[in-house]
């Protein structure tokens, strides 16, 4: 199992996808999954539900899903109900790491999809998105392999990961 973490907007979707085709591996995106189960959006649930109802849905797909493939996780899952010993048990974890002003470009205009930036003013987001990132980083850089993904295209990154793939 290969599992692809990292903040949200950093384009874990894409490159598990792509990655999923290129070795010819189920895809699994957690998100995507959860909202096809709940038959509403994420921020329906965070709405109606709550953060704590939603992890709990992440962590029972997580230990559900045991077939080989890649796993987009989304940005929280791993901080949630020991998410990450778990990853770290049953595969390979890459973590999509970016910077600040990277995300910032790649959320600002996303924020009605993005129930947790949701509510941030603009002028407010990109402090949002690093006091998050500061604490996240220490679960994030627990994955088996971290990959850069700034100024990379998606064949770069997609090559790096696979000469990382490649030497487990």
């Amino acid at each position: 199992m290969v599992y692809i973490i990292g903040y949200m907007g950093v384009g874990k979707t894409t490159l598990a996808k792509l990655l999923s085709e290129q070795l010819q591996l189920p895809f699994l995106d957690t998100d995507l999954e959860i909202e096809q189960q709940e038959k509403r959006s994420i921020a329906e649930i965070f709405k109606k539900e709550g953060e704590l109802y939603f992890r709990m849905l992440e962590t029972e797909l997580l230990k559900q899903y045991n077939s080989k493939g890649i796993v987009a996780c989304g940005g929280g899952l791993p901080l949630f109900n020991n998410n990450m010993e778990y990853i770290k048990k049953t595969g390979v974890s890459i973590y999509l790491k970016a910077s600040i002003d990277f995300l910032f470009t790649r959320l600002k205009n996303k924020k009605k999809e993005r129930p947790l930036i949701s509510a941030a003013v603009d002028g407010k987001l990109k402090q949002f998105i690093q006091t998050q990132l500061e604490k996240r980083k220490n679960i994030y850089n627990k994955a088996t392999y971290i990959v850069d993904v700034e100024g990379k295209t998606s064949k770069e990154i997609l090559g790096e990961i696979h000469s990382l793939l490649g030497s487990t």
